[in-house]
């Protein structure tokens, strides 16, 4: 391996950096800013927001508990600020999100906290003396920097702080996963209720390039009702295979041949109502195989999945009523990864915990988003089902490495397992561990203790004042009233 020796041009200094500006970073940032902390928020892009933004996943999900009952916090801040803007232009229909608009209000958000937000900046290097990081160094427009903090949260999505730190981390599924989640009853395919046949070990959820759509007429029946979530044959679709196969992109990556069915790259239609009307997203891309963790991996995966765009696009012009004069408004800039690398922290969060809603003493976020594992390996819609209570508890240690004392995790690549990852993954979720987080590292520096000294007990009544929704005890945990996962 050549070695190459740059120099470092310039140098930060700061109480707390957070490591990615997606919606947990953002609110990890905020969440320390508001308690005091100088806070260096840095990310690789231009617009904050990560997926829920870029990645153009306007379904805010995991927001309340199957109940109905927001889970509060900066999530609800942000969320209901952004639905009273949508309001202005649109229907504002329960929490469907505008990308562009996210972003904005995140920006004005961290300015008025005082968060420094360091733009198009690129995490290469961390630097650590014992159980503790000192510095860490990144590429930007005019060089290298070295970031000097006195505690760091990685909210990368791909745990790159916590790798470049020498932490642990896992990638894909773990050995005998699948068969604990067929022995929990979670073995079917969403919808079909199919039984799944399961892959080796190592498996990693697909990546997906997601778009909006203008034009499409307001139909009589509920198109979502009628064509979501469902594998059509070409005779139910009035085609024939044939026909089909005359479309050039027949036979590309996603568009293989699948018996009677119709090949689309997840098998299905999926769209969901945008806030303007005619306006829709379509989450219909799929590319398995591909590691978000690998360079190259990565620009094969946004090729492919960029250039499933437009045959989608023609597909439902041809077969979803009221799409036929549909037209492109916009493919998101950045490759949606469901998983690449997690921490192995202090604490494993298991996908049975998440399934049968454990309760946790260290309790310091929840989620209700069904157990959603995307086919590792071909068209299959997705592999889980329904959480058996109201919420589940996200407990303290899986934001913690195991052997770094100033160190947080927050967001998508938290410690849990390969079941468990594939609810938590969720955006409202990840906002929830994000404030925790945020919240945690500045009571420990206020304290002068390391990220396992904290007393709990102190953080989960701080993060209630602030307005998170923390279900402490048997009297604020009821049982399911209905099924509803998102509002």
């Amino acid at each position: 391996m050549d070695t190459v020796t740059l120099s470092i041009l310039s140098e930060e200094k700061c109480d707390l950096l957070v490591a990615g500006g997606g919606v947990a970073g953002c609110c990890a940032a905020l969440a320390a800013a508001r308690l005091g902390k100088k806070v260096i928020l840095m990310d690789e892009c231009g617009v904050l927001g990560g997926q829920a933004t870029l990645g153009m996943v306007a379904p805010i999900s995991s927001i309340c508990d199957r109940n109905g009952e927001r889970f509060g916090g900066i999530l609800d801040e942000i969320l209901q600020e952004m639905r009273a803007e949508c309001a202005k232009v649109g229907e504002a229909q329960g929490y469907t999100s505008a990308p562009s608009l996210l972003g904005l209000i995140l920006t004005e958000k961290l300015d008025q906290a005082g968060v420094t937000v360091h733009f198009f900046t690129k995490l290469v290097a961390a630097e650590r003396e014992n159980r503790r990081i000192t510095a860490v160094i990144a590429a930007a427009k005019s060089g290298l920097r070295r970031y000097r903090a006195q505690a760091f949260i990685d909210a990368t999505g791909d745990a790159d702080l916590t790798f470049f730190a020498k932490e642990e981390t896992v990638l894909g599924s773990e050995p005998g996963v699948f068969d604990a989640l067929a022995q929990a009853g979670l073995g079917q395919v969403h919808f079909e209720h199919t039984q799944y046949h399961f892959p080796a070990s190592g498996a990693l959820q697909p990546v997906s390039v997601m778009f909006t759509v203008g034009g499409v007429e307001e139909q009589d029946c509920d198109l979502y009702a009628e064509y979501c979530n469902r594998r059509f044959t070409y005779q139910e679709l009035g085609t024939t295979e044939e026909e089909y196969r005359q479309f050039p992109f027949a036979g590309r990556t996603g568009f293989e041949e699948n018996g009677d069915y119709l090949p689309l790259p997840q098998g299905r239609f999926l769209f969901f109502k945008g806030v303007r009307k005619g306006e829709y997203t379509v989450n219909m891309s799929r590319v398995t195989g591909i590691n978000g963790a690998d360079a190259a991996s990565l620009d094969r995966g946004n090729m492919d999945a960029q250039m499933q765009v437009l045959p989608i696009l023609e597909l439902l012009r041809r077969f979803i009523p009221g799409f036929e004069h549909a037209y492109l408004i916009q493919a998101s800039g950045r490759l949606g990864v469901r998983e690449s690398r997690r921490l192995l922290g202090r604490r494993v969060f298991h996908g049975q915990e998440a399934f049968d809603c454990v309760p946790m003493p260290d309790v310091i976020a929840h989620g209700s988003y069904i157990i959603d594992i995307h086919d590792p390996t071909g068209k299959a819609m997705a592999i889980g089902g329904s959480i058996r209570g109201s919420a589940y508890d996200i407990p303290y240690g899986a934001l913690l490495p195991q052997n770094t004392d100033n160190l947080w995790v927050c967001g998508r690549c938290i410690s849990s397992d390969h079941v468990a990852h594939a609810t938590t993954r969720i955006i409202g979720t990840c906002m929830l561990t994000g404030q925790a987080a945020g919240t945690a590292a500045a009571l420990c520096l206020t304290e002068e203790k390391t990220n396992g000294e904290i007393d709990v007990a102190v953080l989960q009544r701080k993060l209630k004042a602030d307005g998170v929704k923390l279900r402490l005890s048997e009297e604020e945990r009821r049982p399911v009233r209905n099924a509803k996962n998102e509002v």
